[in-house]
């Protein structure tokens, strides 16, 4: 099995570009489930183009693929603003007889989105509210198709679990 890591790349306003690089489940010999990654790796895209401000321009699982051509026009969209979004490892168990411990079971790790859409954040605050407007769809895609560090392809039968626990915006340049 081969570590497949997903790299989006967000353009802001000013033409400065950052990175996503979500886990994705592990690519099997010969890639031939690249479907199945190609198809998760569309469903994060489409979920972060739910919340971000800014273009994609690319998207590689090992080559960059062309994405959008429409040129950025919302002064707001800077890398800078940046969702950071936390997750925990909820699968406790990589194999069905539930023997295998997952050495990160119930551990916290996160990804940054750039070019976050303030106008989601509820008023008076940095913390989106994932119970309401795009945020439950966003959720159950970045729960289905995002993997943890520690699990990312589970034994026969057990597939990986995790969840969105907090979104923040933030404001950085990393």
């Amino acid at each position: 099995m081969a570590k497949a890591v997903a790299s989006i790349v967000i353009e802001d306003y000013d033409g400065e570009i950052s990175t996503v690089k979500p886990n994705l489940q592990d690519a099997d010999a010969g890639a031939t489930n690249y479907g199945s990654l190609a198809t998760d790796l569309d469903e994060i895209k489409d979920a972060i183009l739910t919340v971000v401000r800014g273009e994609i321009r690319y998207v590689s699982l090992g080559v960059q693929f062309p994405e959008s051509g429409v040129a950025v026009s919302d002064v707001e969209a800077s890398r800078e603003g940046k969702w950071l979004v936390t997750m925990r490892d909820t699968t406790q168990y990589m194999d069905v007889g539930n023997l295998i411990n997952n050495p990160g079971y119930g551990k916290l790790f996160a990804f940054e989105i750039p070019t976050a859409d303030r106008t989601l954040l509820p008023a008076n605050s940095d913390i989106a509210d994932l119970t309401a407007g795009v945020w439950p769809a966003f959720v159950t895609d970045i729960e289905a198709n995002v993997r943890s560090p520690w699990n990312r392809s589970a034994g026969a039968g057990v597939t990986p679990t995790q969840e969105v626990v907090t979104v923040h915006y933030v404001g950085r340049n990393l």
